[in-house]
């Protein structure tokens, strides 16, 4: 009973980096990512940039004095084997979760993280139900958020609209209401009342009758929110009824293919792109750069502390003061939700095939 007794008080130590001189127990760091699949790239480059990371801290004494060890699943990019590569990772006791690129995995597996109290830092999920892992759950997003596209679209009509007539097209896709729904609301708030939404139904030839209407409207600016078919439609049709409003296009529109179309086009055309932290120029593949980086939050804030508790560090990285300087990725802040406090989009546009993003006035 007394050895029962004095195990889980040393067990209850190790996680706060409290053992006796010269005990030493592992601090498990959970990796799940895909690594089978089509995106098994990226998580491999997640689990090679960690291992590479975690060998360097050991080397250098470790967290709190105690090493880390690597524990990998795979979470098949998908809902069903992202919880369970979740329950697997937490069955073994790991004080942080990195990982789950793919929404589908990341928003299953983050409840089960929240109900265990257990640190999960998202690296590339963008859904915003990612970060629903029930109340206080200790959860951050080394991401931006999918929902927020309409803000961001908002902010480029409002600056581009002096007679605030503004049209928002959406092709009637969960995915493309949703930020359509949103900008037209932001544009609400920021007093552009005449925003007209327009949708489309997919897959047609010609859009003739919505062209027309945005016409008589005088548009300022157009967004369009849907798929690339769709909108290379509407493309054509507006510059064939000799329109020249400019237009602002959803993420879903940043393909090579989008991009030949958008240059031909008489049109001044952008699309949006997430803005996730990008790598600093160290030579690591950026899958790999951002699973490191969130290797970096966390440290940096466990050192602060002098605790690896998972509640503690989420709240002290979320503290609107606390700005994370990480080698492999830069400056980082969060906001109170645990998502990073940083515009999460921004614009592109086309040359020779490619989307590059905007200079900033």
């Amino acid at each position: 009973m007394l050895r029962g007794v004095r195990l889980g008080v040393m067990i209850g130590a190790a996680l706060l980096g409290l053992l006796p001189e010269g005990a030493r127990a592992d601090i498990r760091i959970g990796l799940a990512a895909p690594l089978s699949g089509r995106l098994a790239a990226q998580g491999l480059a997640m689990q090679q940039a960690l291992a590479a990371a975690i060998k360097d801290v050991n080397a250098a004494g470790g967290v709190l004095g105690q090493p880390l060890i690597l524990d990998v699943e795979d979470d098949g990019c998908a809902r069903a084997s992202g919880e369970g590569a979740a329950r697997a990772l937490l069955a073994r006791g790991p004080l942080l979760v990195i990982g789950h690129p793919c929404s589908s995995a990341a928003t299953a597996a983050a409840p089960v993280y929240g109900a265990a109290k257990v640190l999960f830092i998202a690296v590339g999920a963008r859904h915003p139900d990612v970060m629903l892992g029930g109340a206080g759950a200790p959860i951050l997003r080394l991401a931006g958020r999918d929902d927020r596209q309409g803000d961001a679209a908002a902010h480029w009509l409002a600056a581009r609209a002096p007679g605030k007539r503004v049209a928002i097209v959406h092709d009637r896709t969960a995915y493309a209401r949703v930020i359509a729904e949103r900008a037209a609301q932001a544009l609400k708030d920021a007093a552009v009342e005449l925003a007209t939404v327009f949708p489309i139904v997919a897959g047609k030839h010609s859009y003739a009758e919505t062209i027309a209407r945005i016409g008589d409207m005088h548009a300022d600016a157009l967004f369009f929110a849907g798929y690339p078919d769709e909108a290379a439609v509407m493309l054509a049709g507006l510059a064939a009824a000799g329109q020249t409003v400019p237009v602002l296009g959803s993420d879903a529109l940043a393909t090579e293919e989008f991009a030949l179309v958008a240059a031909k086009s008489k049109l001044s055309v952008q699309v949006l792109l997430p803005a996730d932290p990008m790598p600093l120029p160290h030579g690591e593949d950026v899958f790999g750069a951002r699973a490191r980086g969130a290797l970096e939050v966390w440290m940096q804030a466990v050192a602060a502390l002098g605790s690896a508790n998972g509640e503690a560090v989420a709240a002290k990285v979320r503290d609107p003061m606390a700005v994370l300087d990480t080698p492999s990725l830069g400056k980082l802040a969060f906001d109170p939700a645990g998502d990073l406090a940083a515009d999460p989009f921004v614009t592109a546009s086309a040359r020779a095939g490619v989307w590059l993003v905007d200079r900033r006035p």
